[in-house]
Formats: C-alpha cells, structure tokens, sequence
C-alpha cells in the first residue's frame, strides 16, 4: 500500500489488480506519482495481465490541460505496462464521468478496456467476469 495527502493505492487482496483513491486538487506531477506508484506495484504480477478500480469521486475536478494531458498519458502507459481495464467508480459523477472518458479518448491507447461503474463490487464483479482478474 502507498498513502500520501493526495493519494491512496491498495492491491485488490487475491487479484491482480490495484485501487488508486484520488484527493484534492492534483497537477501533472500527482498523475507522474501516480503512475511510479502503480508500475512500481505492478511489477509484482510479471507477465500477468492486470486492471485497476480507480476512484476519482474525492478529487476536484480537473481544469488544467496540463494535467488533463498527465492522465491521457498515464492510460497509455498503463496500457504498455500491462493493464488490461479500468474501472472507473464514477458512476454516480456525470462531471467526473466525463472528464475521465476524455483522458481515455485522448489516450492513444488501442486495447484498454475503460467502464464507469458505481461500486467496488461492480467493478470487481466486471473484472472477473470479462478479463478472469
């Protein structure tokens, strides 16, 4: 686990898969962090393929191109590192909903899988169900 002011990462107990919790205001350099904390995590699972829950209901939105382009960015490199879906816990945010399907469609990305999803039993439920994680 890795916790900051701004940041929360846990390991789905069982699964190869990772829940980031999000706080706050965050700039480009909170998406860099971000993205050490969870290839760092990963590299735990090898070759295996992996996913994350991520819930971005607690962090403000997000206004700054800047860092809107940090989490296009991150996709892409959760991609080349692995990652196989996300599950975004933003269901309930028709805001947060949108800014996070902008970052996705901005990603470059061509195989990760992205949902919008209200819970941590959803998700975890979509996981298993479509990729066995």
């Amino acid at each position: 686990m890795y916790e900051t002011e701004k940041l929360k990462v846990t390991r789905v107990e069982g699964r190869n898969a990772l829940k980031p919790v999000g706080y706050g205001k965050w700039g480009p350099e909170d998406v860099k962090t971000l993205e050490a904390q969870l290839l760092s995590i990963t590299k735990a699972f090898g070759s295996q393929k992996w996913a994350f829950v991520a819930d971005p209901t607690r962090m403000d939105p997000i206004f700054s191109k800047e860092t809107s382009d940090a989490f296009a960015a991150l996709h892409k490199a959760l991609e080349d590192a692995g990652c196989v879906a996300i599950a975004f816990l933003d269901g309930k945010t028709v805001a947060m909903k949108l800014q996070s399907q902008k970052h996705q469609d901005h990603s470059g990305t061509q195989n990760l899988v992205v949902t919008h999803i209200k819970d941590d039993a959803e998700a975890l439920a979509w996981l298993e169900q479509e990729f066995g994680i």
